[in-house]
């Protein structure tokens, strides 16, 4: 998989085409250090609380009450020449959620403005988490970089080193906590994915299809099938939803196979290495799968970390993408507990902000604990019925994930 421009990656396939639109061709950047996440990541947190909204720059809207504010702001005096957009609010009269393209994982691609118009109360949205794309003329399945919590519900592990953030909380973290246990009469194997789209090729790394990896049917592609590997299908015979965080779900041996399969509704498809601890299941068997977070029930990816606490984070300087001026997304919370959505226009490589020129205009907006979303051609902010900033190829690209601003 190879980076395109700032933040995106596209994945090598050996397919060949198949007969549809081609993609745009994007400039490539190298991937500093890709690497397998582990269950636990070191966190910096901040606890919001009420602020004002911006001032630098003219209001030029407001939707639905005092407390939703759509701004224009200079970034001239840290060397942005491009337009930047606010978007603050404060209380709870809003809150952000998660939107996936199409209502599942991995299933394709959708704009942000098209994610939060079929999303009820939804007024606002933004790109949301970085994502891999298809080769050109190869069916695009959006697949997911980083994990996603979604109402509690454990949805997508990341696919290697990658920052998350909560955000019920405002807690930003290096990678995702999290673990799943199969237990089959008191024999544990450890999941090691949650609907993954393996095996990936990314640009320096290759992610082939190994260890165990849980499917629901949140996950709308089919399961991947190799030698020396088996797919156990189950029947969810439980009260509680699959993979929902600090709680146990009860599944029931209905079949095994070898081949590609899709998830059915009310199912559950584990793939692992044969033989394995469950091999020795027969159908009607039950098992439990018990699945633990500390990262709360709305947490999604980005990168990198731009300010925790108050404190610039350092950015590494292999990463080209952060060190050169690109369109940007970014998510903020202020010491005061504002929420704060910032978009930075921009070309790859050409104009809009650096990692540290983001940082530093967020910090002119009272913002002290930050995340970088993905940019480039996916930066995109939605607002007041319409794409309020300039994106980079002219309009909204589709994406896998967005944020949106829900009215309570």
């Amino acid at each position: 998989m190879e980076r395109i421009g700032q933040g995106r990656y596209r994945r090598q396939s050996p397919k060949p085409p198949r007969n549809v639109a081609s993609r745009v061709s994007f400039a490539t950047a190298l991937v500093a250090s890709l690497i397998l996440v582990t269950d636990a990541g070191a966190s910096a947190s901040v606890t919001p609380h009420a602020t004002k909204p911006p001032t630098s720059g003219a209001v030029i809207a407001s939707d639905a009450g005092p407390s939703l504010h759509l701004s224009r702001v200079s970034g001239r005096t840290f060397g942005i020449r491009t337009s930047v957009h606010v978007l603050s609010w404060t209380g709870h009269r809003y809150h952000l959620a998660i939107g996936l393209a199409r209502h599942a994982i991995d299933n394709g691609v959708q704009t942000p403005e098209s994610i939060c118009r079929s999303t009820p109360r939804c007024v606002a949205a933004t790109n949301a988490d970085y994502f891999a794309v298809t080769a050109p003329g190869i069916f695009d399945a959006g697949d997911s970089v980083g994990g996603i919590i979604k109402n509690c519900v454990l949805l997508h592990t990341p696919e290697f080193s990658h920052q998350q953030v909560d955000l019920s909380t405002g807690v930003v973290s290096q990678g995702l906590d999290w673990k799943t246990v199969l237990d089959n009469n008191g024999s544990s194997v450890a999941v090691t994915g949650i609907n993954q789209q393996l095996p990936l090729s990314y640009a320096s790394v290759q992610l082939p299809l190994t260890g165990t990896v849980v499917y629901t049917p949140a996950y709308r592609q089919r399961i991947a099938s190799a030698p020396g590997r088996i797919t156990y299908v189950f029947k969810d015979v439980g009260t509680t939803t699959p993979t929902r965080i600090n709680a146990v779900a009860h599944l029931q041996l209905v079949a095994r196979s070898r081949r590609h399969l899709k998830v059915k509704p009310g199912h559950v498809d584990i793939s692992m290495p044969f033989p394995s601890a469950l091999s020795t299941l027969a159908l009607g068997d039950v098992v439990t799968m018990t699945t633990t977070s500390t990262a709360g029930c709305n947490n999604i990816g980005g990168h990198p970390i731009l300010l925790s606490d108050g404190v610039p984070v350092p950015v590494d300087p292999a990463d080209v993408a952060l060190r050169r001026p690109y369109a940007r997304t970014a998510l903020g919370w202020t010491a005061s507990g504002g929420t704060v959505l910032v978009t930075v226009d921009g070309k790859d490589g050409v104009s809009g902000a650096t990692a540290g020129q983001l940082t530093a205009l967020l910090q002119s907006l009272h913002v002290t604990t930050a995340i970088a979303l993905d940019g480039g051609y996916s930066t995109s902010l939605y607002a007041k019925g319409r794409t309020v900033n300039r994106p980079a190829s002219g309009q909204e690209r589709p994406v896998a994930t967005a944020l949106l601003v829900l009215r309570r």
